[in-house]
C-alpha cells in the first residue's frame, strides 16, 4: 500500500486538520509572525535554473491509468503489479555508515541491531543507515536549537514548514549543509534516473542562498485540502454535483436536518477560497500585486461562509468555542456531509469504514468554481528537504546521492517494495490480489524512515480501500491538477518581513468573527485597511521587488 511517511499528511496544515483545529472551531489557524520571517530575503530562482536537475520522467511498470500532467498528475494502478522491476542493478552503497535524522509521528521502532527491517534494507543498499528520530509534532520547536548548535547528523531531513521556524533559515542551511550543485545540476538521468524524475518545482525550492543544498523529499499528497462529501448519503437525499457555490448552498439547506442530527458542512472556509479562485497570497494584475485579502473573490468567500453559518448549515460542534470538533468522526458518522481534509483521508477512511458499513462511500465533489467557472486548487509548494552535512568528503557525497537515488525508486520496483514494506513473509504478506499487507511485526519495525531519503510522486493504489477507489481518485486528481493555482512566486524562496507576517493573525481573527456572526460583513473593508497599514502594504513593496529581481514584474 502506498502512503506518505507514517501514513499521514505531513504538512503542518495536515496535522491541524488531523486534530480538528479549524478556523471556525479554533478561531483561526496559527498564522502569526514566524521567527524565520524576521529578515526578508528572496532567492532569485529564475536566474538559477541551471542549478537544478533536468526533469526526466521515470516509469518502472505501465500503469492502468496514465496521467497526462507530468510532474503533477498521478498514475493509477487498479491492481498491484505482478512483475516488479529491479531498477538498481548494482549496490548503490560503498560500505559507508551514516547517522541520519528524520521526523516521525509514530512510536519509535527497535534500533539498529534489533530491527530486521533495517538489517534487510541496509544489506540491500550496501551501506549502514542509523536513524535518529525527531518528534514530528514538536520538530518546529526543537529545530531552531538543533541547527543553532551546529552539531547535525550526516544527513538531516526537515519538512519545509518546520524549516521556516528557524531564524534566517537560509543562512543556517548555507552554513551547515553541503552544496550539491556540482553533483546534480543539469541532466543527471543517466547517473541518478530516479532523482531526475523528481519534479522541477521541488528542486527549485531546494535552492538556498544561490546553491542547490538539498534533495527534495516530495511526499504525496500534494493537495493540502480536498472538499469531500458523503456521496452515499448525498445520493439518497437526491442531491447532485453542484456547479457553483450558490448551488452548493441550496443543496446544503436540503441536506441539513438537525432533528436527524445531520448538517451539511464542517469548516470549509479554506477550501472554498480555492473554489472561489482566491490566490494563495498574491495575484499580479497589470504589473501590480493584489493580495488575496483584497480580491473580490475573497470577499465573496467570506460572505458565502457567513451565509452558511447564519443558515445553520454548519455542525454546532464545529462552531462551539468549548470543544474542538472531531470533524473526521462527524463526517464518518454522517452528521456532516461535506468536509475538507487532506487527500490521504479518502483512502484511510474507506479502509476503516468498509469494515463497518459496506455501503459507505465518499469522494471529492467534482471540480467546480464558486461563480460557476473553474476553481484554482493549490498544490503544496514546499517539499521536505534532505541535507548532507557540510564537510562530507566528495566520495561520501556521491555514495549518499546514489543511496538517495535508490530511495527515489518508483512504484513497481523491487527497491520500493523493500524500503516501503520490508521483507515478504516477515513484515508483509500478500492479499488475494497480490498486494502487500503488513504483518503484526510490520508496523512495529517500519515507520517512515528510508522513505524520507528520496523523492517521488507515488501513483494512486490502495487495494484495501474500495473497488472503485483507484478509478475515482485518479480521475479526480488528474482533473484537479488541470486547474491548479498558478502562483507568480512559484519556485522563488522568500523569507517575509516580520511586520507583514505579524499582520496576518489580527486580520484573520476579525474574519473569523465576521464568519461567526460577531462582526458585520461590512466591517471586512475596514479590516483590510487596517491590515494594509499594519504591514500589508510594506509586504507588497517587498514582494514587488522580489518579482522585479526575478524578472517577473
Amino acid at each position: 500500500m502506498t502512503h506518505s511517511p507514517d501514513g499521514a499528511t505531513t504538512t503542518r496544515r495536515g496535522f491541524l486538520a488531523l486534530a480538528g483545529l479549524t478556523a471556525l472551531s479554533a478561531c483561526a489557524a496559527p498564522s502569526g509572525p514566524k521567527p524565520g520571517a524576521a529578515k526578508a530575503t528572496a532567492a532569485a530562482m529564475d536566474k538559477l535554473t541551471s542549478l537544478v536537475p533536468k526533469f526526466v520522467p521515470l516509469q518502472a511498470v505501465k500503469p492502468d491509468i496514465t496521467s497526462s500532467v507530468p510532474g503533477f498528475g498521478r498514475d493509477g494502478f487498479l491492481k498491484y503489479p505482478t512483475a516488479l522491476v529491479d531498477s538498481i542493478t548494482a549496490k548503490p552503497g560503498k560500505g559507508g555508515t551514516y547517522k541520519v535524522m528524520v521526523p516521525t509521528w509514530s512510536p519509535l521502532p527497535p534500533p539498529l541491531g534489533s530491527n530486521s527491517y533495517y538489517d534487510a534494507v541496509n544489506t540491500d543498499i550496501g551501506a549502514t543507515i542509523d536513524f535518529n528520530y525527531l518528534d514530528g509534532m514538536t520538530i518546529h520547536e526543537k529545530l531552531p536549537t538543533l541547527l543553532a548548535g551546529g552539531d547535525v547528523a550526516d544527513v538531516t531531513t526537515v519538512p519545509g514548514w518546520a524549516l521556516t521556524a528557524v531564524p534566517d533559515y537560509s543562512k543556517a542551511v548555507d552554513g551547515l549543509f553541503e552544496d550539491l550543485t556540482p553533483y546534480l545540476a543539469g541532466d543527471i538521468s543517466s547517473k541518478y534516473p530516479a532523482l531526475a524524475a523528481i519534479p522541477t518545482l521541488a528542486w527549485q525550492y531546494s535552492v538556498f542562498s544561490g546553491k542547490l543544498k538539498a534533495v527534495p523529499a516530495w511526499p504525496t499528497p500534494m493537495f493540502g485540502l480536498v472538499l469531500f462529501h458523503r456521496k452515499d448519503l448525498w445520493d439518497k437525499l437526491g442531491l447532485t454535483a453542484p456547479k457553483s457555490a450558490d448551488e452548493l448552498f441550496e443543496m446544503g439547506k436540503q441536506a441539513t436536518d438537525p432533528k436527524a442530527k445531520r448538517w451539511a458542512f464542517s469548516d470549509v472556509f479554506e477550501i472554498m477560497r480555492e473554489i472561489y479562485r482566491v490566490p494563495r497570497k498574491w495575484r499580479k494584475e497589470a504589473g501590480k500585486l493584489v493580495h488575496a485579502y483584497e480580491t473580490p473573490e475573497y470577499e465573496a468567500t467570506v460572505a458565502w461562509m457567513r451565509k452558511v453559518v447564519d443558515a445553520g448549515l454548519v455542525h454546532p460542534n464545529v462552531l462551539s468555542a468549548k470543544q474542538a470538533a472531531d470533524t473526521k468522526e462527524l463526517f464518518k458518522s454522517g452528521q456532516v456531509l461535506v468536509a475538507s481534509d487532506g487527500f490521504s483521508f479518502w483512502a484511510e477512511t474507506l479502509i476503516q469504514m468498509s469494515k463497518e458499513d459496506p455501503d459507505f462511500w465518499m469522494e471529492p465533489l467534482p471540480v467546480f468554481g464558486g461563480d460557476g467557472g473553474k476553481p484554482e486548487y493549490r498544490v503544496n509548494q514546499d517539499p521536505s528537504y534532505t541535507f548532507i552535512k557540510k564537510g562530507t568528503p566528495k566520495e561520501k557525497i556521491e555514495e549518499l546521492l546514489s543511496l538517495f537515488n535508490y530511495f527515489s525508486s518508483p512504484f513497481g520496483t523491487q527497491e520500493q517494495l523493500l524500503f516501503n514494506n520490508g521483507v515478504e513473509g516477515k513484515h508483509f504478506t500478500r492479499d488475494a490480489a497480490g498486494a502487500p499487507q503488513q504483518t503484526e511485526l510490520g508496523p512495529k519495525e517500519i515507520v517512515g524512515s528510508y522513505v524520507w531519503l528520496g523523492g517521488r510522486i507515488d501513483p494512486i493504489f490502495e487495494s484495501q480501500a474500495h473497488p472503485n477507489y483507484v478509478q475515482a481518485a485518479t480521475t479526480w486528481w488528474n482533473s484537479a491538477v488541470q486547474v491548479r493555482h498558478q502562483d507568480p512566486f512559484d519556485g522563488i524562496r522568500v523569507q517575509e518581513p516580520g511586520d507583514f507576517t505579524a499582520a496576518v493573525k489580527p486580520f484573520e481573527d476579525k474574519v473569523t468573527d465576521i464568519i461567526r456572526g460577531r462582526r458585520d460583513v461590512s466591517t471586512l473593508s475596514q479590516a483590510i485597511d487596517e491590515w494594509r497599514k499594519g504591514g500589508g502594504d510594506a509586504g507588497r513593496e517587498f514582494y514587488q521587488k522580489v518579482l522585479t529581481d526575478n524578472g517577473r514584474a
